[in-house]
């Protein structure tokens, strides 16, 4: 019987769309963690959040795990030529590497960031993203409103 139930919750688990959240602000992840929650989307959605681009990979590149959408910081922690630096390159290289490849190319992917620069907005929504949304006092809301009108694509 318990085994059962567990096959059940599981086939249910799978069902859900899987969300992923890539940041290396904390902060940040526990706020979409918590707004996720307190909307109720884990009913409908399973959430994942990491702090890096690596971690990120473990499940965007396992079948079981990968998810339907993204939302990214843009600036996040790389590592280049031995040194871990800090810049855009990180999500507009996390952009690319998904929209090339034919089994990722689907991910709906939503970039957030603190920089309002056009330049920045206008690379990542050429090289694939959905949106771009500036980090703030809104972002909470919008991401719900974001994550609600894919029910209805």
């Amino acid at each position: 019987m318990t085994r059962l139930l567990y096959d059940r919750i599981g086939a249910m688990e799978m069902q859900k769309k899987k969300i992923l959240l890539i940041d290396d602000n904390e902060i940040v992840r526990l706020m979409f963690s918590n707004v996720f929650w307190l909307h109720g989307l884990d009913d409908k959605y399973a959430l994942t959040t990491v702090g890096n681009m690596r971690e990120a990979f473990v499940f965007i590149e396992n079948p079981a795990t990968k998810p339907d959408i993204i939302f990214t910081g843009l600036v996040m922690p790389f590592e280049k030529d031995g040194k871990i630096e800090t810049s855009a390159e990180a999500g507009f290289s996390l952009l690319k590497r998904l929209k090339e490849t034919p089994a990722t190319q689907a991910i709906r992917v939503i970039v957030f960031s603190g920089y309002n620069e056009d330049e920045y907005r206008t690379q990542a929504l050429e090289l694939g993203a959905e949106m771009y949304l500036k980090k703030g006092e809104n972002m909470p809301q919008d991401i719900i409103d974001i994550i609600r009108s894919f029910d209805n694509s």
